[in-house]
C-alpha cells in the first residue's frame, strides 16, 4: 500500500512540475478593462470622416463566440459623392437557419447567394484589406454603427484581430461611435430607438433592414434628418483600441470565470468582483498560487497593481479588499495541496489491514475526491 501512495504522490508531483514548465506557475500580466470615454484622437480635428458601417453575419454572438461576417457595407457621410464600399464574404462557419431567413444570404460551401441568386464574394482577409485601402482616401476616420458597441464593432474587431490586421486598422480608424447611444443621449423620451422606428419617425418610410447597404443608406438619411452635427459624433466616440481591449477582457473573463464560481457560492465576493478578476486574466488557481507565495499581502498587491492604462488590476478600494481578502485567505487555508489525499483522516484507508474492508472502487473514489481539490486549486 505504501508503494501505491508513493506512486500516487509521484504522479501528482510530475503533473505539477509539468504545469510549472508550461508556465502555469506564472501570474499573467494584467488585462486592462477599457474606459469608453470621449476619444482624445478627435480633439484637434475639425472635420473627421464619418463612415457608416453595417454587417451581415452567420448568426448572433453566443457566449463570446463570434459569428463570421457574410457582408460588409459602408458609406461616407460628410461627402458630396456619398462613396460606398460593399463586399460579400464567404464565411468559415455555417450560416444559422435564422440568419439565412433574416438576411436571405446562403452559403453552400462553394456558392454564396443573396435571395437565391449567386453573388461575387471574397474571403474575409481580402475584404478587410480592400476596406482598409478604400479608407486611405479619408482622413481621421470615425466608424458609426447602430448598436455597434454591442454587436457590429465587436464582430468587426474580432475579424481584424483574427486576420492579423489589428494594428493596421487602428492606424487608419481613429474612433468608433455607436449611433444608438448617441440618439438615446441626444433625443430623450423617444418611444423606441431601433433604426426601423427612427426611419419612420424622421424619414417617413421603411427600408430593407437586413441588407447591409440599404441599412447604411437609411442610417445616413436618419442622421441628416435628425440634424446631428460633427460635434455630436466627436462627443460620443471612443478610441478603436478600447474596443479591442474590451474584447480581450471579455475573452479572459469567459475563460476564467467558471473557476471562480465557488467564490460567489461561498459568498466570499460578489459576481462583479469575480468578473473583474477573471477579465484581468486571473483564475482560481492563480489566486491560490499568489496566496501560497505571499499570503494576504500578495493578494492585495496583485488586485491593486496598476495595468497598462494606469488603473488597478481589479480594485484598490480598501473596503472591498478588506471584505474579500480575509475570506479568500480562509478559503485557501482549507484547501492546501493534496489535503484530500494525504491528511490524517485518510490514514486508515492507506492501512493494508483496513484496505481489505474497502473495495478498490471506494478507495479510488476517495483518492479522486482528494485529487479534485488539488486540480481545482491549480491554475
Amino acid at each position: 500500500m505504501d508503494k501505491f501512495v508513493y506512486y500516487l504522490y509521484h504522479i501528482c508531483f510530475r503533473n505539477w512540475t509539468f504545469c510549472e514548465r508550461r508556465g502555469y506557475g506564472k501570474i499573467p500580466d494584467p488585462v486592462p478593462k477599457p474606459c469608453f470615454s470621449s476619444s482624445s484622437n478627435l480633439k484637434n480635428c475639425s472635420a473627421p470622416s464619418i463612415v457608416i458601417l453595417d454587417l451581415e453575419t452567420t448568426g448572433l454572438i453566443q457566449h463570446c463566440i463570434m459569428p463570421h461576417i457574410t457582408q460588409i457595407a459602408v458609406q461616407i457621410v460628410n461627402s458630396n459623392t456619398k462613396e460606398q464600399f460593399s463586399r460579400y464574404v464567404a464565411p468559415d462557419l455555417p450560416i444559422t437557419p435564422m440568419a439565412e431567413k433574416v438576411t436571405n444570404i446562403t452559403w453552400s460551401g462553394r456558392v454564396l447567394c443573396y435571395r437565391g441568386e449567386p453573388v461575387d464574394f471574397v474571403r474575409i482577409k481580402t475584404a478587410l484589406v480592400d476596406f482598409l485601402e478604400w479608407l486611405d482616401k479619408f482622413p481621421t476616420v470615425v466608424i458609426v454603427a447602430h448598436n455597434g458597441r454591442t454587436f457590429d464593432f465587436r464582430v468587426f474587431c474580432n475579424a481584424f484581430r483574427s486576420c492579423g490586421l489589428q494594428i493596421r486598422f487602428c492606424s487608419k480608424v481613429s474612433a468608433f461611435c455607436d449611433s444608438l447611444i448617441l440618439f438615446r443621449q441626444k433625443l430623450l423620451n423617444l418611444e423606441k430607438y431601433k433604426q426601423e422606428f427612427l426611419a419612420q419617425l424622421f424619414c417617413g418610410h421603411t427600408y430593407n433592414a437586413h441588407k447591409a447597404l440599404d441599412y447604411v443608406i437609411m442610417l445616413d438619411e436618419i442622421m441628416q434628418a435628425a440634424l446631428l452635427s460633427v460635434s455630436d459624433f466627436k462627443r460620443h466616440s471612443y478610441k478603436t483600441e478600447c474596443q479591442f481591449l474590451q474584447e480581450e477582457f471579455n475573452s479572459c473573463k469567459s475563460k476564467n470565470i467558471t473557476s471562480l464560481r465557488p467564490l460567489i457560492r461561498e459568498k466570499i465576493m460578489k459576481s462583479c468582483t469575480t468578473e473583474n478578476i477573471a477579465g484581468s486574466g486571473l483564475n482560481l488557481g492563480h489566486l491560490r498560487l499568489i496566496f501560497k507565495r505571499s499570503g494576504e499581502d500578495g493578494l492585495v498587491d496583485v488586485f491593486s497593481m496598476k495595468n497598462s492604462l494606469g488603473k488597478p488590476r481589479v480594485t484598490s478600494d480598501k473596503k472591498v479588499l478588506g471584505e474579500c481578502n480575509p475570506k479568500l485567505c480562509a478559503y485557501f487555508s482549507k484547501r492546501i495541496l493534496l489535503i484530500g489525499v494525504f491528511n490524517p483522516s485518510l490514514k486508515s484507508v492507506c492501512d493494508d489491514n483496513i484496505l481489505t474492508k474497502f473495495s478498490k472502487k471506494h478507495f479510488c473514489q476517495k483518492v479522486a475526491n482528494g485529487l479534485s481539490l488539488f486540480v481545482s486549486c491549480r491554475p
